[in-house]
């Protein structure tokens, strides 16, 4: 708020100084004009009276605000150091100390606003005088420079970028013409190889299922009368030839025979890989080697993992140690 008010005080002050300049010289002296320092004098002696009065009673406090008015009244002109006078109107001050009842917080702020606007108002204010010195140093030729000349392009240039453009043009409507018109191509193509993927994939899958289906039925009788070393039999022959996915599968037979012909399971080919275990769980130094061979055996041979050389020694290896827990 004081801040505001500062800030309409600096162009009320200004405006007094347009009006005291406009004027007859009778008219600023008909009081006597107080000076510069005088003027700010005031101003902090009346702010501190207010300050002190806030101790006061009622009736002292009027009447030193009175005094205070009755001094305010008589200052109607500033004398500057320069010997110029500037008319100002003090009957705001003079309303405000006068105001019943009395506000000495609202005058303390009214002067403390006075002081900070005489702060940091400049002391020097420049007039359109001052910069008259300003317009000779730009009339010197060192500051003058020449109306800026449009570069016009050659005609030949503006040919080149100009078939260029239309070349580009040409272009960019052949893309998108070829794209929007052969979008038929596009989707027939795409749908001709959905369904030749489906076609190999389909293929494939039958393939499989008929390999299967064979080796069901060619080892199928097979299996009920094969012995634990018939199977392990087997299964080298088919790993010399490469197939290690069924020499697995007859690895895995050989586990679960040996166990069967040393009576710790029945083997049937009706029962699951889990009854299996669940058969032997009472005997964990069995059932963790037998659940390495039916883990890996599931993976391969229902999982349709891949089995290269590698994967069939290490089978061995757990089949190898399955066997060695009996024999």
């Amino acid at each position: 708020m004081r801040s505001l008010l500062a800030v309409w005080l600096i162009p009320l002050l200004s405006l007094a100084n347009l009006s005291a300049v406009g004027q007859p010289l009778h008219l600023v002296q008909d009081g006597t004009p107080i000076t510069y320092d005088g003027y700010w004098e005031l101003v902090r002696n009346t702010r501190q009276a207010i300050v002190q009065l806030e101790a006061e009673p009622d009736a002292a406090i009027r009447g030193q605000l009175n005094v205070l008015a009755s001094q305010w009244e008589g200052v109607t002109a500033v004398e500057f150091p320069d010997k110029s006078l500037m008319q100002i109107d003090s009957s705001y001050l003079v309303a405000e100390l006068k105001n019943d009842p009395p506000d000495l917080g609202r005058l303390q702020n009214l002067f403390d606003a006075l002081s900070r606007a005489h702060e940091e108002y400049p002391q020097k204010v420049f007039t359109i005088r001052d910069v008259e010195p300003l317009k000779e140093i730009l009339a010197r030729p060192e500051f003058q420079w020449q109306e800026a000349q449009t570069v016009e392009m050659p005609d030949w240039l503006g040919d080149l970028l100009e078939g260029f453009f239309n070349l580009m043009e040409r272009i960019a409507f052949g893309v998108w013409n070829t794209l929007y018109h052969g979008r038929v191509f596009f989707i027939t193509a795409a749908v001709l190889l959905f369904a030749f993927s489906l076609f190999y994939i389909s293929r494939s899958l039958s393939r499989s299922l008929v390999r299967e289906a064979q080796l069901a039925s060619e080892g199928g009788d097979e299996d009920n009368v094969l012995t634990s070393k018939g199977a392990m039999q087997r299964a080298q022959t088919l790993s010399e030839k490469g197939d290690y996915r069924n020499a697995i599968r007859y690895l895995y037979l050989s586990s679960l025979l040996v166990l069967d012909e040393q009576g710790l399971l029945r083997y049937d080919r009706s029962r699951t890989n889990r009854e299996y275990l669940r058969s032997i769980s009472s005997k964990p130094d069995l059932m963790n080697p037998l659940r390495d061979v039916i883990d890996v055996f599931d993976r391969v041979w229902y999982g349709y993992e891949s089995v290269d050389e590698k994967t069939y020694q290490s089978y061995i290896r757990h089949v190898d140690e399955l066997r060695e827990k009996k024999e």
